[in-house]
């Protein structure tokens, strides 16, 4: 049987050193608090300007750029690779690429001929144009697929804010037509800072 003495040491508290975690924890939290705030005053008063590329590419896959913004859309075909589809090709069919070439070289000037600013470009999606080239993008990767050449055409939607309205008629207008069914299509929400630059990219 235990003694009283021997009890009693069971309870005594013992005398060793104790660190507490709380003077640095709060310290770390001001820190971090003091830090969020910069951050997000930041983003108030200085915007992050960002420039998009017409020439958007991932590896084989070719991006038909659309932005979509309030007062309608900016189409930035993509052309740097089709001369090396063409060139690929049977003559009777080098000379459809050629005229997409041709068209789609002149949708370019018209944007880099714009006076002002490239996003006051923006025009309102326009039917028969919207399945013209929903039709030139499923012809052009028929073609590749045939030659066994490795281009694939899809469309990449870019929606400023606001801009969902033009988005949206679009896509219904891809509705009426069975080439949509044949194309990939992608969705990139985009900031109301970032502006489209044509010149880059465009090397041939």
């Amino acid at each position: 049987m235990m003694s009283r003495a021997t009890r009693y040491a069971r309870y005594q508290k013992d005398d060793r050193l104790e660190i507490s975690l709380f003077p640095f924890l709060s310290i770390f939290l001001c820190v971090m608090g003091v830090l969020s705030f910069i951050n997000v005053l930041s983003s108030f008063s200085a915007p992050q300007k960002i420039e998009l590329t017409a020439q958007l590419e991932t590896g084989y896959k070719i991006a038909y750029q659309i932005f979509s913004l309030p007062d309608g859309i900016i189409s930035v075909p993509p052309t740097k690779n089709l001369r090396k589809l063409q060139a690929v090709l049977d003559d009777a069919d080098k000379e459809i690429v050629d005229v997409i070439i041709q068209q789609r070289e002149q949708k370019i000037a018209r944007l880099e001929n714009h006076s002002g600013s490239i996003m006051d470009a923006a025009i309102e999606p326009d039917i028969d144009d919207v399945l013209d080239t929903v039709h030139d993008i499923r012809t052009l990767n028929e073609l590749a697929l045939k030659a066994n050449y490795l281009y694939e055409e899809f469309i990449l939607f870019g929606i400023y804010p606001n801009g969902s309205q033009a988005y949206q008629k679009i896509r219904d207008v891809m509705l009426l037509t069975q080439d949509s069914a044949a194309i990939s299509v992608g969705l990139e929400p985009l900031d109301s800072n970032w502006t489209l630059n044509l010149q880059k990219g465009r090397s041939k």
